[in-house]
């Protein structure tokens, strides 16, 4: 038999035998995908889904705690497993150097940031199979990397603080049980990483893309966070201290004393023979100044035989007022001089029920309402016209009020003069009636017992 009759003969049975190779490679990798293609079975990822759970509440829980120990020393309250004494002390190592990294962020929050990642890739995993083989390459590698951590902060419990942080213990035990689980299901699912990645690159990038996105989201909201209770802890030290009775004596008495007239010709809220007068540096279009104007008005109703409110003209405004640099207010001053011609037509009733009307309508002054207000309160219209023209006696009694200010070198509205002192812009509620009593004290022996009523 020649060479060509016998490859004739030998090139069937070359083809079947190549058939059969081919057809068992594609029985066994249908075999390999008859399972669900990389990773099909959801009991790997919902494992893990359960440790990452349980990371992320511990770490988060950490953080927080971290975030509340450095920015209000004292605030955080007690927990079962981190107790504020003792050798089991949470709060003592998160309070240590090794608890921060680089001087900016804690420890507990790079761990919150990565189990963030995590339960962000076992979920889309979960969700879509196509990405499964991608997922769990990225779960060796994070878990790869954790461990370094949870091996480096052990050993700094174990050998350099005297302290022992049980949430930190249930963070690394999380990082190892994790490592041990991937390694295992990798070796026994080894021969899936052989077959070829069917995600698209849209879904790599997106999925890649948008976990590393969401995980600095946390770190950045935590950052915020942290610095913005850093700043109220700063507000409310200072508050504490700018209202503490010891400091606000020593303040008020080594501030300058301001011989303030008071006379008939100025409003005055409450009877005028009660002896201790609150002089009130105000202007009409000013919201805090309509809210300074109601609580002494309070106050004063709860102490009528006691304090009176003493009305002085201060708008915020260079039309009347050139000690200003800016026109804050620009109806301030003709509203003043409204309130000051009520003043003068109808005497303490009117000047505070026209005053009612300019603080409950503030933003109303732009539609110049100062005649249907005086109309409104039973002044005669004629006259009250006179009464706002420059150079009345309306506008003089502005005039004087705002020269008095310009005298004491205000710079706003509203300021109070009690005692002859500048009461502190800051002070409120209870600090403020504190202060008042503190000034009557001060100026008068005989009244060492005097109390304000506060309710």
């Amino acid at each position: 038999m020649d060479r060509g009759a016998e490859h004739k003969v030998n090139q069937p049975v070359v083809s079947r035998w190549l058939g059969r190779r081919s057809q068992v490679q594609t029985v066994s990798l249908e075999a390999v995908a008859a399972a669900g293609p990389y990773f099909s079975s959801w009991k790997p990822f919902a494992v893990l889904l359960s440790l990452a759970v349980i990371g992320t509440f511990a770490t988060g829980f950490l953080n927080y705690r971290h975030v509340a120990l450095t920015s209000h020393f004292g605030a955080a309250g007690e927990s079962a497993l981190c107790r504020a004494q003792g050798s089991i002390n949470c709060d003592a190592i998160l309070l240590t150097d090794y608890a921060v990294l680089f001087g900016y962020f804690s420890s507990a929050l790079l761990g919150l940031i990565g189990f963030i990642f995590v339960l962000w890739l076992v979920v889309n995993a979960l969700l879509n199979q196509r990405i499964r083989k991608l997922s769990w390459f990225c779960l060796v590698i994070y878990f790869s990397a954790a461990i370094g951590f949870s091996w480096y902060y052990a050993y700094i419990m174990i050998f350099e603080v005297d302290f022992v942080c049980p949430w930190c213990i249930v963070v690394h035990v999380v990082n190892l049980l994790s490592l041990i689980f991937v390694i295992v299901v990798s070796i026994r699912k080894r021969k899936e990483f052989l077959l070829p990645e069917i995600s698209t690159i849209a879904e790599r990038v997106y999925f890649v893309g948008v976990g590393l996105l969401m995980s600095l989201s946390v770190f950045f909201m935590s950052g915020m966070v942290e610095k913005s209770l850093s700043f109220d802890d700063a507000k409310t030290k200072f508050e504490e201290v700018a209202n503490d009775p010891v400091v606000i004596s020593a303040m008020l008495k080594a501030s300058p004393d301001y011989q303030i007239p008071v006379s008939a010709q100025d409003p005055i809220y409450g009877s005028p023979a009660a002896p201790y007068p609150i002089v009130l540096f105000s202007d009409f279009q000013c919201p805090i100044c309509a809210e300074t104007e109601r609580f002494v008005r309070r106050l004063v109703d709860m102490n009528p035989d006691a304090v009176k409110l003493v009305y002085k003209n201060y708008p915020l405004s260079v039309e009347c007022n050139n000690f200003l640099l800016g026109n804050l207010h620009p109806m301030a001053c003709i509203a003043a001089r409204a309130a000051s011609a009520a003043f003068l037509m109808g005497g303490q009733k009117s000047f505070w029920a026209y005053a009612d009307l300019l603080f409950n309508h503030q933003r109303e002054l732009k539609t110049n309402p100062w005649l249907n207000f005086a109309q409104q309160i039973g002044l005669e219209p004629r006259q009250f016209q006179d009464l706002m023209n420059p150079g009345s006696a309306a506008d003089k009694k502005v005039s004087e009020d705002v020269e008095l200010g310009i005298k004491f070198r205000l710079t706003a509205a509203p300021q109070i003069f009690f005692g002859e002192k500048k009461i502190p812009e800051n002070l409120k509620g209870e600090f403020f009636f504190d202060t008042l009593e503190q000034l009557v004290r001060a100026h008068d022996p005989n009244r060492k017992d005097f109390k304000l009523k506060r309710r």
